[in-house]
């Protein structure tokens, strides 16, 4: 039988690391960010709704946050 508290808290430090991932690669480089994710969304153009806004410091923490709390919600 499965710890549920292990899970969730295996699935919230991923979805963290994968969140701090993708901003980091959004940061650096937004266009190839786009492209790399594009690959993952079959049948949606990402690059026609990517926004030029830069990710602010609180956009980021208010995302980390909300990651890894759904995650633990889920």
């Amino acid at each position: 039988m499965l710890n549920y508290k292990v899970v969730c808290l295996s699935l919230a430090i991923t979805a963290g690391i994968v969140s701090i991932f993708c901003a980091v690669l959004v940061s650096i480089s937004p266009l190839e960010a786009v492209r790399f994710f594009n690959t993952w969304i079959h049948g949606i153009d990402l690059t026609l709704i990517a926004s030029a806004k830069p990710i602010t410091l609180a956009d980021f923490f208010i995302g980390l946050v909300s990651v890894v709390v759904f995650s633990i919600i889920v």
